[in-house]
């Protein structure tokens, strides 16, 4: 079974190979179930590259100043398999 250390340890090995992050922040834990499966979600924060084209959200978070964007990384608890990667939008207040 995976514990949350060892989880946090694959969602930065994850965003440093897919996403090419090697600079990222841990801004979340918690355990949830993702399509029936019990996974650690992991949001992780990163330093918004401004060059790159985004969504709508993204931009208008580019608009208000956000240097940082946010990504969730679901982590089977048993498998430590990666099972999604997803766009983690912040509320605005």
């Amino acid at each position: 079974m995976t514990d949350a250390k060892l989880a946090i340890y694959i969602a930065k090995q994850k965003a440093a190979e897919m996403l090419d992050q090697s600079t990222s922040r841990v801004e979340e834990i918690e355990r949830d179930s993702y399509k029936g499966r019990d996974v650690w979600s992991i949001t992780l924060s990163f330093p918004r590259d401004p060059s790159q084209p985004g969504t709508a959200a993204q931009y208008l978070a580019q608009l208000s100043g956000e240097p940082l964007q946010y990504k969730r990384f679901l982590i089977d608890v048993e498998t430590e398999e990666l099972l999604a990667v997803k766009i983690r939008e912040v509320a605005t207040q």
